[in-house]
């Protein structure tokens, strides 16, 4: 019985502190559960490095770097010249040739494939290649006011190079997507066309043979084998058709206008903008200076291009 009393304060004592223990644990397991306020990590965007761009179509790369104040080009791992300024590259149609304006102590240079220079004087605008890669040309600034295309085969630069007379003012073609260029070659490269502007007429340069004048060129082109050069042109109001400098058919421009619309839609012309819409070829306006990006129609990033 001495026993029994001893024991049953200990009793006591444990069932006490049982039912403490039991206690909180009820009020835990009933307390909502505190979440941690999420710690967000901010991602901040990838920054831009304006001293590197890069393009690709699967087997060539091309990219532009600054280092300290000079631009240069590295075309399939190979770098090119250092210059003050480098353009945005032109790619040939199949995306295995670049050519390029670089200017360093105030010459300009068209630099084909990052290896051959091409003299541009001033400055070199709307470069074009061939269809199949054979050609390039070019307008270059010589002065005010002074504009010459020069062109040549990519195989034999220097003894092909072929620079033209001098023109005030070289007029901006414009396909019907909109693309603009100065120039159009025929397939393989051996003919040359562009508008000139002279007095506040219009002129078709073939080959260098000066057409007559015009109020405005309305299209031209070459036929795909490139033994044909057709153009429409406006005089007043007759508008006429010239196939090899031979006039096929002259008509009103009221009577013509849904014909040239429909013809349009349908053609390949690359389309001379009106009167109104004339552009001078000018160091300020025709080479964008944005070393940001790389400016391809096909992927507007300017991050990779498939040709």
């Amino acid at each position: 019985m001495k026993n029994n009393k001893k024991i049953l304060p200990l009793l006591f004592i444990a069932l006490f502190s049982a039912l403490v223990i039991f206690f909180f644990v009820w009020v835990k397991s009933k307390k909502p559960v505190e979440v941690a306020p999420s710690q967000t990590t901010t991602t901040k965007p990838a920054q831009k490095n304006p001293d590197i761009f890069f393009a690709s179509n699967g087997k060539n790369t091309v990219y532009k770097i600054k280092k300290g104040d000079q631009w240069s080009v590295i075309w399939n791992g190979t770098e090119g010249k250092a210059y003050d300024f480098v353009s945005n590259p032109v790619f040939s149609f199949d995306g295995t040739q670049i050519a390029y304006n670089a200017e360093i102590n105030g010459q300009a240079y068209v630099v084909v494939n990052n290896t051959y220079e091409i003299n541009a004087y001033q400055k070199a605008n709307h470069i074009v290649f061939s269809r199949d890669g054979s050609t390039i040309a070019f307008v270059a600034t010589k002065g005010s006011n002074a504009y010459v295309v020069i062109s040549a085969e990519i195989s034999d630069i220097s003894g092909t190079l072929t620079e033209s007379e001098e023109y005030s003012e070289i007029g901006i073609a414009q396909d019907p997507e909109g693309n603009s260029s100065a120039i159009i070659l025929s397939e393989n490269g051996d003919r040359i066309a562009y508008v000139i502007i002279e007095d506040d007429k219009v002129y078709i340069v073939i080959d260098g043979q000066v057409s007559q004048a015009y109020d405005n060129i309305i299209s031209f082109s070459f036929s795909e084998d490139g033994t044909d050069f057709t153009y429409e042109a406006q005089n007043g109001d007759t508008i006429v058709t010239v196939v090899n400098n031979q006039v096929v058919s002259s008509t009103e421009e009221e009577s013509a206008t849904e014909e040239s619309e429909t013809s349009s839609t349908s053609s390949s012309y690359a389309t001379y903008p009106t009167p109104t819409y004339r552009y001078k070829i000018s160091t300020q306006k025709d080479i964008v200076r944005d070393q940001d990006r790389l400016d391809f129609s096909d992927c507007p990033e300017g991050s990779q291009c498939n040709f």
